[in-house]
């Protein structure tokens, strides 16, 4: 699911840079209020991960249904507005607004095992990223959850290690940031969106995120929430000529599509849902492609081609 939601454009000595803000508006929303990985489910009884996208950032989530009892973790996403209930069944973050970053609908909760990672197509220069609380992690810190066990006093602390990938398999050294911090005589629970600053990585090809309690995860929910996650490509020029110079027609289509101009590239069309649903490898000059066996709506075609990236949008009627 390929789609540029904003951009904005900085000058610097003549030269365009294109900024893209990941803010997760394009994605469908179930009716239940997220998206966790079930409604892609196969029901083998097996974890499955399950990938959405947007713009050129990857995301995945881990679903697995044992028959008695279902699980996720990873990066669910939602738009969820409940600040009350202080439950694993809430997906909502803990904002003034009651939803995501800069007042957006849709937004990513995350719940982490160990260390999970979001990619990027190609390498870019990352920004920033949006970052809050879940309401059920913000409540038992607050002792306001119901229990009130879970307390932070003196010396506790939930914090998030972020960490950018770069290509060729390196790490950038790491970023922490306090989702809640009693450390040395503070007393602070972050209770609205925050913007973290993480162009000090400079180009990456993803980020990693990890969560650390004082408690060791004994107790603390290791949940958080994400959005408006803002990079400029590399390559921003050389992806827009290049998009430009491949032909989609008939668009919207019924039967098949034609695609021109993409020898020797790899192509992928995904669903709404991210769900790829046609893939290929060293494309030809001209590919005509069967569409009769998907059901009507948007898809994104992504044409990749050594480190230039072009997406477009499908109708199919």
């Amino acid at each position: 699911m390929k789609k540029t939601l904003l951009i904005t454009f900085v000058f610097i000595t003549n030269i365009i840079i294109a900024q893209t803000i990941v803010n997760f508006e394009s994605l469908t929303v179930p009716a239940s209020g997220y998206f966790n990985g079930s409604t892609q489910y196969s029901g083998s009884g097996n974890q499955e991960t399950i990938t959405f996208e947007e713009a050129a950032a990857n995301f995945h989530v881990n679903y697995t249904d044992t028959g008695a009892y279902d699980f996720w973790s990873a990066f669910a996403y939602t738009n969820q507005t409940d600040l009350t209930t202080a439950s694993y069944t809430n997906y909502s973050a803990y904002s003034a607004n009651g939803g995501g970053a800069n007042n957006s609908s849709n937004y990513v909760i995350a719940y982490l095992y160990g260390t999970e990672s979001i990619t990027f197509d190609h390498e870019v220069n990352i920004t920033s990223i949006d970052i809050a609380n879940a309401v059920w992690a913000y409540h038992y810190m607050n002792g306001s959850d119901g229990v009130g066990t879970g307390t932070y006093t003196a010396n506790d602390y939930f914090k998030m290690t972020i960490t950018g990938m770069i290509s060729g398999g390196t790490l950038t050294a790491p970023l922490e940031f306090y989702l809640a911090d009693f450390t040395n005589g503070n007393s602070t629970i972050l209770s609205d969106w925050a913007t973290v600053d993480l162009s000090g990585f400079g180009t990456v090809v993803g980020l990693q995120f990890q969560l650390e309690a004082a408690d060791n995860g004994t107790g603390t929910p290791y949940y958080f929430c994400m959005d408006d996650i803002v990079y400029s490509n590399v390559s921003a020029v050389n992806d827009n000529v290049f998009e430009n110079s491949i032909s989609m027609f008939p668009n919207p289509a019924n039967n098949s599509v034609n695609i021109q101009n993409i020898k020797e590239t790899s192509l992928t069309i995904n669903d709404i849902n991210g769900k790829v649903v046609f893939s290929k490898k060293q494309c030809l000059e001209t590919e005509n492609i069967d569409l009769q066996n998907l059901n009507s709506g948007v898809y994104f075609v992504k044409i990749k081609s050594n480190e230039k990236v072009a997406v477009k949008k499908l109708i199919v009627q």
